[in-house]
C-alpha cells in the first residue's frame, strides 16, 4: 500500500489527479456585477442582474424574495443550475428526461435599506462550476415570456392563430427573444385552463353560448347513473335575424370531423337577397336517425318569429331519415332532392352495370355517357307528358341492363320525382336552388376554420364563432354595396325607376336576363312558361313585355319580399312585450304548486329552475363514447388522426377505380424541378439483351450535356420538329428506376410511386406468359424481363430499395417494357428521342378496347444519353410510327386504337424524313478561317 500511494504523488509530494477525469471548471463573474446601483423596485434591479447574466450568456433564478411587509425583506438570485438533482423516488416514464442542476455555487442577495428605502445587491459567490453557453436558445428562464408578451399570446391564441405564426410574430417584434416552441405552446394550454378555470366542458360551452346570447338547447340520456350529452342545437342571434328575413329556401347537410367525439355537425344554410349564403343554425347529434333530425328541426322551427314565415322549400340529399323528419315538422314546406348527389350515384352505378361486348362498334364510355345524359333529359322534363317520354327513351336505350333501368326507377324515380324532375319541382319557389352545393360549401368554410379534428366541443363552437363574425360582416358588406351603388345597365330606364335602392342588384339581374326574352315570347304566357314569376318571384318575360309595351315601371308589390330586404332588420313582434313574456301567469302556477307539492316535487322544480337561471352549472357531462354515424362500418381511425376533410363517397370512390382501371380520363402528373441526372458509359449491343436506353449508378456525377440555351430541360434530345409540340420536360430521379419513375409521374402523380408501377408489371407478365414470350421471341428474353422487374437483392446494411441504385439487370427496357407498360395502364407509351439516344416509337395496349379520347392518352418518355424522362406533349401532336410487335400480337378490338393517330403518325413520318440529322462536329477551335459548326 505505501509503494501505491507513492506512485499516486508527484515529486512534490502532491496527489495527482485520477486518469480521465476532467478538470474542475471555475468561471468568476463577480466584477459584472459588483456595482454601487440602488433601486427604488427591487424588480428593476432583478431586471439588471438578468440583463447582465444574459450578456454572459447565462440565466438568473430567483431563489428567494421577500418584500418585508411580514417579514425582514430580502433578496437571493442564483444561477438557474444552482442546487442538487435528487433522483425521483419512482420510475420516470421518459429515459430521455435529464437536469440541468450541477450544484452550481453563483450566488447574489439583495439588501433593503430602510434609511434611504432603496435595494442594493452584492455578490455572495461570483464563481461557476460549468461553462458559460454560447447562446441562451434553450434555456427556459430566458425564454420566457414578459407580461406584453403574455397579453399579445392570449390575443392570438384567441384569434386561433397558429404556434408558429406567433413565434415567428414573437422574435419580429424582439429580435433578442429567446421563447422556444415548446413555451408557446404552454403558455397556450396555461390560458385555456385559465379561461375554463373549474368549469367542466359542458359548463365552459353554456358560458360561452349565454355570454354571446346564442339561443341553444340540448337533451340529454342518462347512461349508468350519469347524465351525458344527447344533442344540442344553437344559433347565433344575427343568424335568427337573417333566418326571419331569408326563410324562403334552406339547406340542410350534416358534416363531420369536427370534434372529438365524432359527433355529425348538422348545419343548416340559407342566402340572403344578394345570394349570400349564411348558415342559419347548428346542432351536434349523437346519431342521424330520424328522431335525432325530427328534435333539430323542431328547434329551428322556434327559431321563427311568426308562423307565416315558415320555410317553402328545403333541399337536403338522399338522407332517408331526414327526408321522413322534414315533413313531420313543416309540413307545408316542398321537400327537394339534391339533383347532383342524384346524378353521380346514378353515374356510379352505371359504371358498374352498364357493360358492352367484345366486339360492339361503340365504347363502354360512350355507352355510358349516352345513359347518363338520356339520365339528365328525364330529371329535365318540364311536362309530366315530356317526363314520360323520356323515360320511355330512357328504358329502350338501356334494356339490356335491366338491373341498371330497375335501380333507377325502384330508387329514384319512383319515390323521389316529385323532388327532382322539373315539371313538379318547377312549381316551388326554389330559386334556382336544385343542389345543396351551398351547404356543402359552407363545411368547406367551416373546415378552414377548424385546425383539427380532435378538439371538444368548446373548440368546436370557437371556430364556428369566429366564423359566424366573418360571415356577417361579408352579408353586411353586400348589403352595403347593393344600398350604395348604382347600376348603370339600369339607368334612366323606366322599366327599373322604382326598383332601384329597393331591391338587391342579383334580383335586378334576373330581371334584366328576362328581359332578353321579350323579343320571343312576346306577352304570350303560354311562350313564357312563368317560371321566373313562380320559381323566383319575380316578373317574366309576358309581363315585361306588358310593361314596355305601355312604357310602366315594374311596380315593387310585383317582387317576392325576399329580394326586397337588403339589410340587417329585426321584425316586430306583435303584442305587448310585458303581456307576451312576463310569464306572470306561469310564475304564480308555479309558486302555488311549491307550496302545495311535496319535497321531493320541490326539489325537482328547484333543479329545472336552477338549470334555467344558471346554465353554467349544469351537470351535465359530453358524449362519452363515439357516436354512430349513418352509412357503411367505418374503418378504425388512428388516434393521431386531424385532418378534419371527410371520407370520400361510394361514387368518387367508383370514379377512382374506374379512372385507374379502365381510364376513364388522363392523368396529369405534378409539375417537378429537373435535376441532373447521372447517366452511365456502358452501350447496349442488338445482340446483347440489355436496354437500349440505360440508367447510370450513382458514381458517375457528370451532368447531361446542353447544347441550347433553351428553359426547358433536355429538348435537345428530342427531335428538332418536335419542339414546338412539347409543353415541358419533368426531369425524375436517376437512381436506376428512372424509367419507372417517368411513368408513375405520368400515371400517379408522383414518382415515389414507381414500386408500384413495376409490380404490376410483373403480376401482367406472369398472368399472360404465352403472350409475351410470343413478343419477346425466347423464353430467355421473357425470364430476363421478369427478373428485371423483382427487387434486387438487399445489402448487408439492409438498404431499401428507395435509397440502393438500380443495378444494371434492373434497369427500364424499350421496347420490351413498353408494351407491359400501355397495356397494363390502358394508355398510348411513346418514347422520343434523337437517333443515338435510340428509335422513336408508340406502344398501345394490347387487349383493351380504345378510350372515347386517345389523344388525352399518351405518355411520352424520352430518351436522353443514358436516362429517361418525362414529357409533355401538346393535345393532337404528331408521334412515332406503331412498334411492329404490337401490330403482330395485339388483338382485334385493340386495333382502333392506331386507327386515332394514324395521321399524327403520317405527319411524324413526313416531318423526320425532312429534319437534317448531323452528329455534332467540331472543327478546331473556331475562327475566320476555320469556324466552329455546330448543328
Amino acid at each position: 500500500m505505501d509503494s501505491t500511494r507513492t506512485k499516486a504523488q508527484n515529486s512534490a509530494g502532491q496527489p495527482r489527479s485520477p486518469p480521465n477525469v476532467p478538470q474542475p471548471i471555475e468561471i468568476d463573474t463577480s466584477s459584472h456585477f459588483a456595482t454601487d446601483r440602488e433601486e427604488n423596485d427591487r424588480d428593476e434591479l432583478i431586471k439588471w442582474a438578468r440583463s447582465v447574466s444574459q450578456s454572459l450568456r447565462f440565466a438568473i433564478i430567483v431563489r428567494r424574495s421577500d418584500s418585508g411587509e411580514k417579514r425582514k425583506a430580502q433578496l437571493v438570485l442564483e444561477c438557474e443550475r444552482s442546487g442538487k438533482y435528487v433522483p425521483a423516488k419512482k420510475k420516470l416514464k421518459s429515459d430521455t428526461s435529464g437536469t440541468r442542476k450541477c450544484e452550481c455555487p453563483f450566488r447574489l442577495r439583495g439588501y433593503y435599506n430602510k434609511a434611504t428605502k432603496l435595494w442594493r445587491l452584492t455578490v455572495v459567490n461570483g464563481m461557476h462550476n460549468h461553462e458559460l453557453d454560447k447562446g441562451l436558445e434553450g434555456h427556459l428562464v430566458a425564454g420566457r415570456l414578459k407580461p406584453q408578451e403574455k397579453d399579445f399570446m392570449d390575443e392570438m391564441t384567441r384569434n386561433a392563430v397558429a404556434p408558429k405564426n406567433i413565434l415567428s410574430t414573437l422574435k419580429e417584434r424582439d429580435p433578442e427573444n429567446k421563447t422556444s416552441a415548446k413555451q408557446v405552446y404552454n403558455a397556450r394550454h396555461r390560458y385555456r385552463v385559465k379561461m375554463r378555470a373549474s368549469m367542466t366542458e359542458m359548463q365552459h360551452l353554456c358560458k360561452k353560448l349565454d355570454d354571446n346570447k346564442y339561443y341553444y338547447k340540448y337533451r340529454t340520456v342518462v347512461e349508468n347513473g350519469v347524465e351525458h350529452l344527447q344533442d344540442i342545437f344553437f344559433a347565433h342571434p344575427r343568424s335568427i335575424t337573417l333566418f326571419n328575413s331569408f326563410h324562403t329556401v334552406l339547406m340542410m347537410d350534416s358534416t363531420y370531423k369536427t370534434s372529438k367525439y365524432k359527433m355529425p355537425l348538422f348545419e343548416i344554410v340559407g342566402f340572403t337577397s344578394t345570394e349570400k349564403t349564411f348558415n342559419v343554425a347548428f346542432a351536434w347529434l349523437s346519431n342521424e336517425k330520424e328522431d335525432n333530425f325530427i328534435w333539430a328541426l323542431q328547434q329551428l322551427r322556434c327559431l321563427l318569429r311568426r308562423e307565416t314565415n315558415l320555410p317553402k322549400v328545403i333541399l337536403t340529399d338522399r338522407d332517408l331519415a331526414l327526408m321522413n323528419a322534414i315533413p313531420a315538422v313543416f309540413p307545408e314546406a316542398a321537400a327537394l332532392v339534391c339533383r347532383f348527389h342524384v346524378k353521380k350515384n346514378v353515374r356510379s352505378k352505371a359504371v358498374e352495370l352498364v357493360k358492352v361486348r367484345d366486339g360492339e362498334k361503340v365504347k363502354a364510355a360512350d355507352m355510358r355517357e349516352r345513359v347518363c345524359l338520356a339520365f339528365e333529359d328525364v330529371l329535365d322534363s318540364s311536362t309530366e307528358a315530356e317526363y314520360t317520354e323520356n323515360v320511355m327513351a330512357f328504358r329502350k336505350l338501356c334494356e339490356r341492363w335491366p338491373k341498371f333501368v330497375r335501380y333507377v326507377e325502384e330508387t329514384i324515380l319512383d319515390t323521389d320525382k316529385e323532388k327532382l324532375v322539373s315539371a313538379w319541382v318547377d312549381k316551388h319557389m326554389h330559386m334556382g336552388n336544385h343542389t345543396t352545393n351551398r351547404a356543402e360549401s359552407a363545411h368547406g368554410v367551416l373546415k378552414s376554420y377548424l385546425t383539427d379534428g380532435l378538439g371538444d366541443l368548446v373548440k368546436g363552437w370557437e371556430s364556428i364563432h369566429r366564423m359566424l363574425g366573418n360571415q356577417f360582416t361579408q352579408v353586411q358588406t353586400e348589403f352595403g354595396q347593393n344600398m350604395s351603388v348604382y347600376g348603370h345597365t339600369y339607368r334612366k330606364k323606366t322599366l327599373y325607376s322604382t326598383l332601384m335602392f329597393k331591391i338587391s342588384r342579383r334580383a335586378m339581374r334576373y330581371i334584366h336576363t328576362e328581359s332578353k326574352r321579350v323579343e320571343f315570347t312576346g306577352m304570350d304566357s303560354m311562350k313564357c312558361g312563368c317560371l321566373m314569376r313562380t320559381n323566383y318571384g319575380l316578373p317574366c318575360a309576358c309581363l315585361i313585355a306588358k310593361k314596355l309595351h305601355h312604357n310602366r315601371p315594374i311596380r315593387l308589390d310585383e317582387v317576392y319580399k325576399h329580394w326586397k330586404i337588403i339589410c340587417f332588420q329585426d321584425e316586430e313582434v306583435g303584442g305587448d312585450v310585458e303581456d307576451d313574456y312576463a310569464c306572470t301567469a306561469e310564475w304564480q302556477a308555479i309558486q302555488e304548486r311549491l307550496r302545495t307539492a311535496d319535497v321531493s316535487m320541490k326539489n325537482e322544480i328547484r333543479d329545472q329552475l336552477r338549470k334555467i337561471a344558471y346554465p353554467t352549472t349544469t351537470d351535465v357531462e359530453p358524449p362519452n363514447t363515439n357516436v354512430k354515424s349513418k352509412g357503411a362500418k367505418k374503418k378504425k381511425v388512428v388516434r393521431g388522426t386531424r385532418s378534419t376533410s371527410r371520407d370520400k363517397s361510394r361514387w368518387e370512390h367508383v370514379e377512382e377505380y374506374f379512372t385507374e382501371t379502365q381510364a376513364s380520363q388522363s392523368s396529369k402528373p405534378s409539375p417537378s424541378i429537373p435535376s441532373h441526372s447521372r447517366p452511365s458509359s456502358s452501350q447496349p449491343t442488338a445482340s446483347n439483351p440489355m436496354p437500349t436506353v440505360s440508367e447510370a449508378p450513382l458514381t458517375v456525377s457528370n451532368p447531361l450535356p446542353l447544347t441550347s440555351s433553351s428553359q426547358i430541360f433536355g429538348i435537345n434530345h428530342m427531335p428538332k420538329f418536335m419542339h414546338p409540340f412539347i409543353e415541358d420536360i419533368i426531369n425524375v430521379d436517376g437512381d436506376g428506376y428512372c424509367g419507372y419513375r417517368a411513368v408513375a409521374l405520368a400515371q400517379r402523380g408522383n414518382e415515389d410511386d414507381f414500386e408500384l408501377i413495376r409490380c404490376n408489371m410483373s403480376r401482367e407478365l406472369r398472368l399472360n406468359k404465352d403472350m409475351y414470350v410470343a413478343i419477346f421471341g425466347c423464353e430467355e428474353r421473357y425470364q430476363y424481363i421478369c427478373d428485371a422487374l423483382l427487387p434486387p437483392p438487399r445489402t448487408r446494411q439492409r438498404t431499401s430499395i428507395r435509397n440502393s441504385v438500380a443495378p444494371m439487370d434492373k434497369w427500364f427496357t424499350l421496347p420490351d417494357m413498353g408494351h407491359i407498360v400501355a397495356t397494363i395502364l390502358d394508355r398510348v407509351v411513346v418514347q422520343l428521342s434523337i437517333l443515338q439516344n435510340g428509335p422513336c416509337e408508340t406502344f398501345f395496349p394490347l387487349r383493351s378496347i380504345p378510350s372515347p379520347n386517345p389523344s388525352s392518352r399518351v405518355i411520352c418518355l424520352g430518351a436522353l444519353p443514358d436516362h429517361y424522362v418525362l414529357v409533355k406533349l401538346k393535345v393532337g401532336c404528331p408521334i412515332p410510327k406503331s412498334n411492329k410487335s404490337w401490330k403482330q400480337y395485339c388483338a382485334k378490338q385493340s386495333l382502333g386504337w392506331e386507327d386515332s393517330f394514324i395521321a399524327a403518325q403520317h405527319r411524324f413520318e413526313e416531318m423526320m424524313s425532312t429534319e437534317n440529322v448531323v452528329p455534332i462536329q467540331i472543327v478546331g477551335a473556331g475562327s475566320r478561317e476555320t469556324p466552329l459548326v455546330i448543328d
